[in-house]
């Protein structure tokens, strides 16, 4: 399943707040601060739903929703948690509530970088201990910090190692994605050898010697006469005919198609985590060019990776068509995009590939990352 790991981790974050919820409920069942802890703990959980679910993709559902959330409404979810928490701490003193700023230092490696989660960590953990000893009024409120942070330490290391080890795997379904489709183009190109060999040995053998029969008959039927020359005019005009027919079976297999674009970029996009595709190509949309095809291939590979890299864009849009000599390929994502595009080698390379085959290319970083591109057809 995709994402799965993503999903259990999801599970397990939103079942350990309902556990804390109802066990302290329990303990403050009857007492006047009852109602307001659980109101608070309510808006904890609901908003360690939200901030968990980050590398869910959008395909996943529950109770027939995606169960991926917006990145703006994740965000909201992830700076709000701790606020809830330490308000919830202030207003009910009760020790197991640490477990909820756990699953927020857990969270944050997947929005911010380690540096800043280190920091957020030794932030939060100084919080608890103004909290134990000022609201709480411990008499070993350092002990008991100290105690605290040995588990955020551990929630921040796992879940460092489980985001590294995510973007590992990440990368070999990306490497594998491309091989897949780099093995069908070479496949494809293969084919397209084998055929110009067979055309060019028709060609240079069978044609060659079919000129040379149909000339010997055609001096053959001037210097006879009667029966024999109608005979050899009969096999002079079927000699034209087979060596027509010859030439048009070279000029097909020089023209056959090589490569249907679409099943190449489906192949291509096969498997990508976290993106949903929309795919507008025709079904029998088919080059005779391996390295248009290849530089297509290409571009669109290059634009997913720049959507998984920077954008936290669920959904991505390709369409290719034919107008008149040239090929419009488009892209875009439902990302929130940058003000400026900085061409970085990615990019570079794509305009590089582009301006070889004289076509044009054009990208915009808003309200979402997009290109569009055309190149002369072959």
């Amino acid at each position: 399943m995709k994402n799965r790991y993503a999903i259990y981790r999801f599970i397990g974050a939103v079942g350990t707040a309902l556990v804390v919820t109802v066990v302290s409920g329990a303990a403050l069942f009857g007492k006047a601060s009852f109602v307001e802890a659980i109101a608070i703990q309510a808006l904890i959980v609901v908003a360690i739903f939200f901030a968990t679910n980050h590398g869910v993709g959008s395909e996943t559902k529950l109770f027939g929703r995606a169960l991926l959330a917006p990145t703006l409404i994740r965000r909201v979810a992830l700076w709000l948690l701790p606020a809830l928490v330490f308000l919830l701490s202030w207003r009910v003193p009760i020790d197991i509530f640490f477990i909820y700023s756990i699953i927020w230092i857990a969270c944050l490696p997947f929005f911010v970088s380690l540096r800043l989660c280190w920091l957020l960590l030794i932030a939060v953990n100084v919080a608890w201990y103004f909290v134990r000893a000022y609201w709480w009024n411990d008499i070993n409120p350092l002990g008991g910090t100290l105690l605290i942070s040995t588990f955020h330490v551990f929630a921040l290391l796992s879940a460092q190692t489980a985001k590294e080890s995510e973007e590992s795997n990440a990368k070999t379904q990306e490497l594998n994605r491309q091989l897949r489709a780099t093995q069908h183009l070479l496949g494809e190109a293969s084919r397209e050898s084998e055929r110009t060999r067979i055309a060019r040995d028709l060609h240079d053998l069978l044609g060659h010697h079919l000129t040379a029969l149909t000339i010997n008959l055609q001096v053959a039927g001037h210097i006879s006469d009667g029966e024999a020359k109608e005979k050899i005019d009969q096999c002079h005009a079927l000699s034209k005919l087979l060596l027509n027919d010859v030439r048009e079976a070279v000029s097909e297999l020089r023209d056959m198609p090589v490569v249907n674009l679409k099943e190449l970029i489906e192949i291509a996009i096969t498997g990508t985590p976290r993106l949903t595709f929309s795919i507008d190509i025709q079904d029998n949309f088919e080059l005779d060019d391996v390295n248009t095809a290849q530089v297509l291939l290409r571009i669109v590979q290059e634009s997913i990776t720049n959507t998984l890299k920077h954008s936290q864009a669920d959904r991505a849009y390709i369409s290719v068509n034919r107008e008149e000599d040239s090929i419009f390929l488009s892209y875009r994502d439902n990302g929130s995009g940058v003000a400026h595009i900085i061409e970085g080698n990615g990019l570079t390379g794509m305009r590089e590939r582009i301006d070889r085959l004289g076509g044009r290319l054009e990208l915009s970083g808003k309200p979402s990352f997009s290109l569009r591109l055309n190149v002369p057809v072959q």
